[in-house]
Protein backbone atom coordinates (compact mmCIF):
# COMPACT_ATOMS: atom_id res chain seq x y z
CA UNK A 1 0.00 0.00 0.00
CA UNK A 2 2.86 2.36 0.85
CA UNK A 3 4.43 1.66 -2.57
CA UNK A 4 1.18 2.57 -4.32
CA UNK A 5 1.03 5.86 -2.45
CA UNK A 6 4.64 6.58 -3.35
CA UNK A 7 3.87 5.77 -6.98
CA UNK A 8 0.87 8.06 -6.93
CA UNK A 9 2.87 10.93 -5.47
CA UNK A 10 5.70 10.38 -7.95
CA UNK A 11 3.17 10.39 -10.79
CA UNK A 12 1.58 13.62 -9.59
CA UNK A 13 4.96 15.27 -9.23
CA UNK A 14 6.00 14.16 -12.69
CA UNK A 15 2.74 15.38 -14.20
CA UNK A 16 3.13 18.77 -12.56
CA UNK A 17 6.69 19.03 -13.79
CA UNK A 18 5.63 18.23 -17.34
CA UNK A 19 2.93 20.88 -17.12
CA UNK A 20 5.50 23.37 -15.85
CA UNK A 21 7.95 22.45 -18.60
CA UNK A 22 5.21 22.86 -21.20
CA UNK A 23 4.29 26.27 -19.80
CA UNK A 24 7.94 27.31 -19.80
CA UNK A 25 8.33 26.12 -23.39
CA UNK A 26 5.17 27.96 -24.40
CA UNK A 27 6.55 31.20 -22.96
CA UNK A 28 9.39 31.17 -25.46
CA UNK A 29 12.15 29.41 -23.51
CA UNK A 30 13.59 26.47 -25.40
CA UNK A 31 14.38 23.24 -23.60
CA UNK A 32 16.31 20.23 -24.82
CA UNK A 33 14.58 17.02 -23.85
CA UNK A 34 14.67 13.46 -25.15
CA UNK A 35 11.32 11.83 -25.94
CA UNK A 36 11.37 8.12 -25.25
CA UNK A 37 8.97 5.20 -24.77
CA UNK A 38 8.96 3.66 -21.30
CA UNK A 39 7.47 0.43 -20.03
CA UNK A 40 5.54 1.28 -16.86
CA UNK A 41 5.74 -1.37 -14.13
CA UNK A 42 3.71 -1.49 -10.93
CA UNK A 43 5.09 -3.75 -8.22
CA UNK A 44 7.08 -5.75 -10.77
CA UNK A 45 4.26 -6.21 -13.30
CA UNK A 46 4.26 -4.37 -16.63
CA UNK A 47 1.08 -2.29 -16.86
CA UNK A 48 1.52 -0.20 -20.01
CA UNK A 49 3.95 1.61 -22.29
CA UNK A 50 4.07 5.40 -22.14
CA UNK A 51 5.79 8.26 -23.90
CA UNK A 52 8.02 10.21 -21.56
CA UNK A 53 10.64 12.91 -21.50
CA UNK A 54 14.14 12.93 -20.15
CA UNK A 55 15.21 16.43 -19.19
CA UNK A 56 18.20 17.41 -17.03
CA UNK A 57 18.58 13.82 -15.88
CA UNK A 58 14.92 13.54 -14.74
CA UNK A 59 12.26 11.32 -16.28
CA UNK A 60 8.73 12.66 -16.79
CA UNK A 61 5.65 10.57 -17.61
CA UNK A 62 2.09 11.90 -17.78
CA UNK A 63 -0.27 11.50 -14.85
CA UNK A 64 -2.67 9.76 -17.24
CA UNK A 65 -0.14 7.00 -17.89
CA UNK A 66 0.50 6.57 -14.16
CA UNK A 67 -3.27 6.37 -13.61
CA UNK A 68 -3.57 3.69 -16.28
CA UNK A 69 -0.77 1.72 -14.63
CA UNK A 70 -2.56 1.91 -11.28
CA UNK A 71 -6.01 1.29 -12.82
CA UNK A 72 -7.29 4.60 -11.47
CA UNK A 73 -9.78 6.94 -13.06
CA UNK A 74 -8.29 10.38 -13.71
CA UNK A 75 -10.21 13.58 -14.28
CA UNK A 76 -9.72 17.33 -14.12
CA UNK A 77 -12.64 19.29 -12.65
CA UNK A 78 -12.42 23.00 -11.78
CA UNK A 79 -8.60 22.94 -11.89
CA UNK A 80 -8.55 19.99 -9.48
CA UNK A 81 -6.86 16.79 -10.59
CA UNK A 82 -8.56 13.63 -9.32
CA UNK A 83 -6.92 10.21 -9.32
CA UNK A 84 -9.29 7.44 -8.34
CA UNK A 85 -12.36 8.47 -6.39
CA UNK A 86 -13.75 11.80 -7.46
CA UNK A 87 -15.31 14.37 -5.21
CA UNK A 88 -19.10 14.26 -5.50
CA UNK A 89 -20.76 17.34 -6.92
CA UNK A 90 -24.46 18.22 -6.74
CA UNK A 91 -26.42 19.61 -9.68
CA UNK A 92 -28.45 22.81 -9.78
CA UNK A 93 -31.67 20.82 -9.36
CA UNK A 94 -30.26 19.00 -6.34
CA UNK A 95 -29.23 22.36 -4.84
CA UNK A 96 -32.76 23.68 -5.34
CA UNK A 97 -34.21 20.58 -3.63
CA UNK A 98 -31.78 20.85 -0.71
CA UNK A 99 -32.67 24.51 -0.14
CA UNK A 100 -36.39 23.83 -0.59
CA UNK A 101 -36.23 21.21 2.17
CA UNK A 102 -34.38 23.65 4.47
CA UNK A 103 -36.95 26.46 4.11
CA UNK A 104 -40.03 24.30 3.63
CA UNK A 105 -42.20 26.02 6.32
CA UNK A 106 -41.59 29.52 4.97
CA UNK A 107 -41.85 28.30 1.36
CA UNK A 108 -45.36 26.97 2.03
CA UNK A 109 -46.42 29.91 4.25
CA UNK A 110 -45.38 32.58 1.72
CA UNK A 111 -45.76 30.60 -1.51
CA UNK A 112 -42.06 31.04 -2.29
CA UNK A 113 -40.33 30.20 -5.55
CA UNK A 114 -36.67 29.35 -6.07
CA UNK A 115 -34.40 30.24 -8.97
CA UNK A 116 -30.69 29.63 -9.52
CA UNK A 117 -29.02 32.96 -10.20
CA UNK A 118 -25.62 31.50 -11.04
CA UNK A 119 -22.49 29.96 -9.63
CA UNK A 120 -20.18 31.91 -7.30
CA UNK A 121 -17.01 29.95 -6.79
CA UNK A 122 -18.15 26.53 -5.57
CA UNK A 123 -21.62 27.71 -4.51
CA UNK A 124 -24.92 27.90 -6.34
CA UNK A 125 -26.52 31.30 -5.70
CA UNK A 126 -30.29 30.87 -5.37
CA UNK A 127 -32.88 33.65 -5.23
CA UNK A 128 -35.98 32.91 -3.19
CA UNK A 129 -38.94 35.11 -4.09
CA UNK A 130 -42.69 35.66 -3.97
CA UNK A 131 -44.36 36.06 -7.35
CA UNK A 132 -47.19 38.61 -7.19
CA UNK A 133 -49.37 39.56 -10.20
CA UNK A 134 -47.78 43.01 -10.48
CA UNK A 135 -44.26 42.44 -9.08
CA UNK A 136 -41.75 39.99 -7.67
CA UNK A 137 -40.61 40.37 -4.04
CA UNK A 138 -37.25 38.86 -3.19
CA UNK A 139 -37.38 36.92 0.06
CA UNK A 140 -33.62 36.31 0.20
CA UNK A 141 -30.49 34.97 -1.44
CA UNK A 142 -29.08 31.60 -0.42
CA UNK A 143 -25.98 29.63 -1.30
CA UNK A 144 -25.64 25.86 -1.62
CA UNK A 145 -22.09 24.53 -1.88
CA UNK A 146 -21.86 22.12 -4.81
CA UNK A 147 -19.34 19.88 -3.01
CA UNK A 148 -20.56 19.89 0.61
CA UNK A 149 -24.29 20.73 0.14
CA UNK A 150 -23.93 23.27 2.97
CA UNK A 151 -26.66 25.94 2.87
CA UNK A 152 -26.05 29.55 3.88
CA UNK A 153 -28.14 32.71 3.60
CA UNK A 154 -26.83 36.09 2.53
CA UNK A 155 -27.48 38.57 5.36
CA UNK A 156 -27.83 41.96 3.68
CA UNK A 157 -27.53 43.95 6.93
CA UNK A 158 -24.25 42.27 7.89
CA UNK A 159 -23.07 41.86 4.27
CA UNK A 160 -22.04 38.25 4.86
CA UNK A 161 -23.22 34.67 4.62
CA UNK A 162 -24.76 33.11 7.71
CA UNK A 163 -25.58 29.49 8.42
CA UNK A 164 -29.22 28.49 8.55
Amino acid sequence: MNDKLKGLLVGLTIGMMITGATAMAASGTSVNAVVKKFDVFLEGTKKNTADGLIYNGNTYISVKDIGIAESRQISLIDNKLYLGKQQKMITENQALNILSDKIKKDAVKYNLNLMVEGLEGTKYCIRVYEDFPDHIATYGFYYVDKYTSKVTKYDIAQDKEVEI
